[in-house]
């Protein structure tokens, strides 16, 4: 059963709107640390009688909470406490179509303190897939980097990166709880030139959420980015799984030959 929020009623007086006020008593219940970050709000129903409001202004507040990073929401899940709420504005990675890599670095341009939760980083065999994406034989050695991304302490993705061994020798060698994989692409005169990208979402799997810091059923963005460096070569293949609350992709379209 969720756990009630002692939540004042909203007053009807005409001083503030209705769903402000609504929005202004959840933040405060959140704030003084009523639920932790990723257990459930009570339900719309609980939240509609305490505050006195319709369901419409309810969803209302949540949703303007929902914008600053406060709370989340997951299909059949409901509305949730997001990691960090409470502890002012959550960091979120936006990421335009003129920009390869450099999380790390965007973190860091925005007063972040960027880590990362290793769990692999070692040389092991390509299979024919990876091989095949990579452009390289069978068995030649590929340096697979798997960790999670954070922000200040704050959980942003889960990345798996593929590198072909033998374009960039000793890349293996450094620590990258801090360090910067492109970094160390670029000292080996590797230069990340383009990429192809494809997104698309999906409620987070069950043995992944404990790594992002999400409960079960909670929408997340899935990324698989192929990059490739001056020379026109595959450098990197990553596999990501980013916070839908802590990733937006801007990109700009124009319209084809012929359409009108």
């Amino acid at each position: 059963m969720n756990q009630p929020l002692d939540l004042r009623p909203v007053l009807r007086d005409g001083s503030r709107p209705v769903h402000v006020q609504a929005r202004d008593a959840i933040a405060e219940a959140l704030a003084a640390g009523a639920l932790a970050p990723g257990m459930r709000l009570p339900s719309e129903r609980h939240l509609c009688e305490r505050l006195g409001v319709s369901r419409v202004t309810l969803r209302r507040a949540l949703h303007a909470l929902q914008e600053e990073g406060k709370v989340g929401s997951a299909q059949r899940a409901g509305w949730h406490v997001a990691a960090g709420a409470g502890s002012g504005a959550l960091p979120a990675f936006d990421h335009t179509s003129e920009l390869i890599g450099g999380l790390k670095e965007y973190g860091r341009r925005l007063g972040f303190t960027p880590t990362a939760r290793v769990f692999a980083a070692g040389l092991r065999p390509a299979d024919f897939e990876e091989a095949d994406t990579l452009q390289v034989l069978p068995g030649a050695l590929i340096f697979e980097l798997d960790r999670v991304r954070l922000f200040d302490d704050v959980v942003m993705c889960h990345s798996v990166t593929l590198v072909p061994a033998e374009r960039a020798p000793g890349i293996g060698e450094p620590d990258y709880t801090t360090a910067s994989l492109y970094a160390e692409l670029t000292a080996r005169g590797i230069v990340p030139t383009r990429a192809s990208y494809t997104v698309h979402s999906s409620l987070v799997p069950p043995d992944e959420a404990p790594l992002l810091d999400l409960p079960e059923g909670a929408p997340v963005l899935h990324i698989e980015q192929l990059t490739y460096d001056q020379h026109g070569r595959p450098c990197e293949y990553n596999r990501i799984v980013y916070r839908a609350d802590r990733y937006r992709f801007h990109t700009t379209l124009t319209a084809g030959p012929g359409r009108e």
